[in-house]
């Protein structure tokens, strides 16, 4: 029980200084044409500490009894309530990435997701479970969110400068979805768990210095997957 208290606080900071450190390398190292300095030791310095959260994460969450792998209601609805939230404001604020269908398909789903987690906020605090349906909504976000955004991600000249954004929306996609099927009785408690520790680092590390449209989301994001767990 205390190693799970502990788990979302030790990815918390470890997330906020991963966080700090890509703010400062983009600061101080990007050369006269934007472009990150490959090869700095701040840099490396990222990746060694995301691949050492990730691992730790990992072996965290193998060696949790299911037991001890959910979150006290209020504490979690708290965490829905922001991430709607978050999610809310970023969805009727910005447009999608991309014109035609998967723009509006974000905007709408990001509409739709966030009402839903709100109404599950509410669901969790007076101790019951939220609807299938509430809890999916934001894992079809995510999944388009992804393939919103990649064409532009994929067409930026350095993987550094959107990586983190990517792997996050990944760790968002995989937790949403393990938190959903738990409802329906096809869940992995300890994936949940992995991949909730996973996403709220990620999201943390991706801030800054991400785009203005996605630090609100990402922030909030980590939130919800931290006091989620």
């Amino acid at each position: 029980m205390k190693q799970r208290k502990l788990l979302p606080l030790a990815a918390l900071v470890m997330g906020l200084a991963c966080q700090i450190g890509r703010w400062t390398l983009y600061r101080t190292a990007v050369d006269a044409t934007g472009l990150l300095t490959a090869g700095t030791p701040l840099e490396w310095g990222s990746y060694a500490l995301s691949l050492l959260a990730i691992g730790l994460f990992a072996v965290a969450a193998g060696n949790l009894r299911e037991s001890d792998a959910f979150a006290c209601p209020i504490l979690a609805g708290l965490g829905q309530l922001i991430g709607g939230l978050g999610l809310g404001w970023t969805a009727l604020r910005y447009p999608g990435e991309m014109p035609g269908l998967f723009g509006i398909a974000w905007k709408i789903l990001g509409i739709a997701a966030a009402i839903c987690l709100i109404l599950s906020a509410f669901q969790s605090f007076q101790k019951k479970t939220p609807h299938f349906l509430a809890l999916l909504a934001p894992c079809l976000f995510w999944l388009v969110h992804l393939i919103d955004n990649y064409r532009g991600w994929s067409g930026q000249p350095q993987l550094q400068s959107y990586l983190f954004a990517l792997l996050s929306t990944m760790a968002m996609a995989l937790f949403t979805y393990y938190t959903a099927a738990e409802v329906v009785g096809m869940g992995k408690p300890r994936l949940r768990v992995f991949a909730g520790l996973s996403a709220g680092f990620l999201c943390l590390a991706a801030m800054l210095p991400g785009p203005e449209k996605t630090r609100i989301l990402f922030f909030t994001s980590a939130l919800w997957a931290l006091s989620d767990l």
